[in-house]
């Protein structure tokens, strides 16, 4: 005995079926992008907190050298390229400029290997992180003392991607401690609120101990 064949309609979609499958495809192509752009963002995070650890500990070992000082400038930039090789061939207190480098940054337009011919001093497009100036390492381990850079001298952030303080999508802040402690911190924890729109490092506690925010260029 013969099995009755199965009509081909019965196997096909049904129109609400595709509209179904349709709709979720439509909402899968809106949050691909959202989604990679998260994971580029914290693997470009990872680096940058990876970079501010070492940048932390070329500090520690000028100071070592310095009598618990660590270097000095008018800029950022001008104290961290004391820490670069400054003759040919020379070791210096941290090998190359890209620690300085941070992908997608409005303080660094360089790519990780622009300018290592010159290593005695960072250019303005290659040093991304800003520095609390004035500390020395007796110091409190929870001082700040390398953090993404602000918008002004007097520690404001902004909640704009792409500005000058503007990091990490304006929500978080990497801070590298004096104790040598580093991570993404929350703006809202680091800072107070002015008019809803500003963030502001605390002008009081650890953020005002021993020293001024010193802008990266």
């Amino acid at each position: 005995m013969k099995r009755p064949i199965r009509s081909s309609t019965n196997a096909a979609f049904t129109l609400i079926e595709l509209l179904v499958v349709i709709t979720i495809i439509g909402i899968l192509a809106t949050l691909a992008p959202s989604a990679i752009n998260g994971v580029l963002e914290k693997a470009n995070q990872t680096k940058a907190v990876n970079g501010c650890r070492n940048v932390i500990s070329a500090l520690k070992l000028y100071a070592s050298e310095h009598d618990g000082a660590f270097p000095s400038g008018d800029t950022a930039a001008d104290a961290f390229s004391k820490l670069l090789p400054q003759e040919e061939g020379s070791q210096g207190y941290i090998p190359g400029k890209k620690d300085f480098i941070v992908k997608g940054s409005a303080w660094t337009k360089a790519t990780d290997n622009a300018g290592n011919t010159d290593m005695k001093k960072l250019a303005a497009n290659e040093n991304h992180w800003a520095y609390m100036a004035g500390l020395d390492d007796a110091g409190g381990a929870r001082w700040p003392l390398v953090f993404d850079g602000p918008s002004s001298p007097d520690g404001k952030y902004s909640n704009k991607k792409g500005e000058k303080g503007g990091v990490w999508s304006g929500k978080t802040a990497i801070v590298g401690r004096l104790g040598g402690d580093v991570a993404a911190e929350a703006l809202t924890n680091l800072s107070v609120k002015s008019d809803g729109q500003d963030n502001i490092l605390r002008p009081t506690e650890t953020w005002a101990t021993g020293g001024k925010v010193s802008m990266p260029y």
